[in-house]
């Protein structure tokens, strides 16, 4: 199916290194926008959440190709949630029957605010469901329509702050006011915020200023035609750090005040990891480096998500390599070349963690850290680079 004007990809960034850390499939043309159809329609409720849902299967269909290291977000109405949600159950399966056997990206659902009902308890039993079917959860447009208890009883993966608090944060007191209650509230129970809409280098400063480690939006980078991750990577000159010093003008307009953050956990140098389940082959793994040239290695899983074993991309691409590697190693399990995972917990802080890198074996000093939530399963990776960086890197302000 071809799509090209009808459905794009927006990128998702990491604003400490850069990095994508997932893919938001966007309706581009009024036809597919609930919001407009509502306006022109006499349909209710039942009607709009199943054309919903429906335009959020074509969208996912849209694509191939899909990066499997980063999750595809896709966006449904809080309403379909709760009345058609097993039609959104078939997102992963319809794209599954489309590419048998192929490696298919995490989804996480962006619930966006109702547009008729969605009352609280009946939105709570329907995210329970679709969790329960290994979805990832998301509140798109934050700010607009979900209220801060809502966040706190439900806990979704992902918190997206609407654009035009964003487009206002680095001027007005009152979304700034805004901003940093739903950013108190998220951190109290541990659920990471995005900003979107960032267009301009004030409103990136604000975000920063502010702690939030995720965005996405015109300035950062461009929607795709398609939903690789290739070549993507933040601006050098957005970048923080690597920012020139700017002037100090003669007399400095007073400045408001801005609460002094934490520099970023563990978690927030993280980057999806190349994952596959422990029993794949040898061969799997090459290939799966080879589709994916910027990681440097393959997690292995069990059925629960836990790692079980480590493949350093050098290590692996060496022992295949040698004199009759491909022969001995492609149709064995990975296992057999794996080494035990250097796994810490997503909340540690950099100086745990550079700690932890300097202890134990030497020789693996410089291999990937395994991250790991709360229930022990793998929430990505990070690169000792990217923590001596963050550790020795000056303040990103000028």
């Amino acid at each position: 199916m071809s799509d090209h004007g009808r459905f794009t990809f927006e990128p998702l960034l990491n604003l400490v290194n850069g990095r994508p850390v997932g893919m938001e499939v966007r309706r581009c043309q009024a036809r597919d926008q609930v919001e407009i159809v509502a306006r022109h329609s006499v349909w209710g409720t039942r009607q709009l959440a199943e054309f919903d849902s429906g335009i959020a299967i074509a969208s996912v269909l849209a694509g191939t190709g899909y990066d499997a290291t980063v999750p595809l977000h896709v966006d449904v109405l809080a309403d379909t949630v709760v009345v058609a949600r097993r039609r959104v159950r078939q997102l992963r399966t319809s794209l599954l029957n489309r590419e048998p056997g192929a490696l298919t990206p995490p989804m996480l659902l962006e619930i966006n605010p109702a547009l008729s009902a969605a009352p609280p308890d009946a939105l709570a039993a329907g995210v329970a469901e679709l969790r329960a079917d290994g979805f990832g959860i998301g509140f798109d447009a934050v700010g607009r329509g979900f209220g801060l208890d809502l966040i706190a009883e439900l806990e979704p993966d992902l918190v997206k702050i609407d654009p035009g608090l964003v487009t206002r944060l680095p001027h007005a007191p009152r979304a700034r006011a805004v901003v940093q209650a739903l950013l108190d509230v998220c951190r109290a129970v541990g659920v990471r915020a995005a900003a979107t809409g960032v267009s301009t280098p004030d409103e990136l400063a604000a975000v920063r200023d502010h702690g939030i480690p995720w965005a996405q939006g015109p300035l950062l980078a461009a929607p795709r035609r398609r939903p690789s991750t290739a070549g993507i990577l933040l601006p050098v000159d957005l970048m923080p750090r690597m920012r020139a010093p700017q002037p100090h003008p003669a007399a400095p307009p007073a400045a408001p005040a801005v609460p002094q953050l934490p520099r970023p956990s563990v978690a927030d140098l993280a980057q999806a990891a190349v994952a596959l389940p422990e029993s794949v082959t040898a061969e799997t793994v090459r290939q799966a480096l080879a589709d994916h040239p910027q990681s440097g290695s393959v997690v292995l899983l069990d059925p629960r998500g836990r790692p079980t074993g480590f493949l350093d991309r050098n290590r692996f691409m060496l022992a295949i390599s040698g004199p009759f590697g491909r022969a001995l190693y492609a149709n064995r399990p990975a296992a057999a070349l794996a080494e035990q995972p250097r796994t810490i917990l997503a909340d540690a802080d950099v100086r745990s963690a550079l700690q932890f890198c300097l202890s134990g074996d030497r020789s693996r000093s410089y291999d990937d850290l395994v991250l790991l939530d709360g229930d022990r399963a793998c929430a990505g990776i990070v690169r000792v680079t990217d923590l001596l960086q963050e550790a020795t890197g000056s303040p990103s302000a000028a």
